[in-house]
């Protein structure tokens, strides 16, 4: 069963009064990981059971999608064991660290050398492929094995060509085990340094972007809880999530045409939100709704959606690195 809110830390209701909104929210990463898991294994249970259900000719499909979220679970559950074996060290989130101590208000981005010279991910990226990767094709077993003994350079080209959103130039079968290597790496550096850093628990994002990374948002949330009806938009690398006032654009903040789609009623737990003036939308999750959501596992359980608001011309603004763009 999963906990609801079980990795976001609870209020501290030591100070009287009514608390401040927190502009940064970072998450208990051990909990955020086994609720990943579990729900991303609960949607593969129950595409298992509509393809039982449906015409031969789209029970392949289900079978094919259920394998997927099932592949995703074991990869999820494979950073859960990474972190509770070998956690980051404060040395080695000291690249993080100067990222972060750039003479911009927002987080500089990573070179190819940053990337070369940090061997957690690395080592993070080989023992997934270990784990999650025995789920897969001896072919794609193979190549992604042969990729984890290149040298540090070849693997820092990949993950640099995807941090910079170069998608066509990173090999398609890795894609996702450098995602989640470098998700890793990065969520666990963030954690570290904002326990040290109370600057970093202030930080505020700057055109939609991460605060403490630079990564694009994976979606928004709607609370509930201690912190009912705010919102908060979570990272797709680092796991941070930061707030955004309602009824704002999270791309360009315009508030006057604010729409809200989905394929259920107003109440629907999951919708998009659209913006008339940018025609960016971005998926919104009500926890206050149904607070067994998480973000990456229902947003790609929801892609039908995503077709529907690109026919009506809007482009999307978040980045699901389990479904990473063509």
């Amino acid at each position: 069963m999963i906990k609801d809110h079980s990795d976001i830390p609870s209020l501290d209701k030591r100070v009287p009064g009514v608390p401040a909104i927190e502009p940064v929210i970072f998450p208990r990463l051990e909990a955020l990981y086994a609720r990943r898991s579990a729900r991303l294994e609960e949607l593969a249970f129950q595409l298992v059971k509509e393809a039982a259900q449906t015409e031969p000719s789209s029970a392949e499909a289900e079978e094919i999608n259920a394998g997927y979220f099932s592949f995703l679970s074991g990869l999820v559950a494979a950073q859960g064991r990474l972190l509770a074996g070998s956690p980051l060290s404060l040395a080695e989130a000291e690249p993080i660290r100067v990222l972060l101590c750039g003479k911009n208000t927002s987080p500089d981005i990573p070179t190819q050398e940053m990337l070369e010279k940090s061997l957690y991910w690395q080592k993070a990226f080989s023992t997934f492929v270990d784990d999650a990767g025995a789920q897969l094709q001896a072919e794609t077993q193979d190549a992604l094995k042969a990729l984890a003994l290149e040298k540090p350079d070849v693997l820092a080209t990949q993950a640099y060509s995807l941090l910079s959103g170069q998608y066509d130039q990173v090999d398609a079968g890795a894609a996702v085990f450098l995602w989640a290597a470098l998700s890793a790496f990065w969520a666990q550096a963030i954690a570290l340094l904002a326990d040290e850093d109370k600057a970093l628990k202030q930080r505020r994002s700057e055109g939609g972007a991460c605060p403490c990374c630079g990564a694009p948002p994976s979606g928004a949330l709607v609370l509930t809880g201690d912190r009912e009806g705010l919102r908060y938009l979570q990272c797709s690398l680092c796991e941070t999530r930061w707030h955004k006032v309602r009824a704002t654009c999270s791309v360009c903040d315009a508030t006057d045409h604010i729409d809200y789609w989905s394929f259920e009623n107003t109440n629907a737990p999951i919708q998009a939100e659209t913006c008339g003036d940018c025609k960016s939308y971005v998926k919104l999750f009500r926890l206050d709704r149904d607070p067994v959501l998480e973000v990456l596992a229902d947003d790609l359980a929801t892609v039908v959606l995503d077709a529907a608001l690109e026919d009506q011309g809007f482009i999307r603004a978040a980045l699901n690195p389990f479904a990473l763009p063509a």
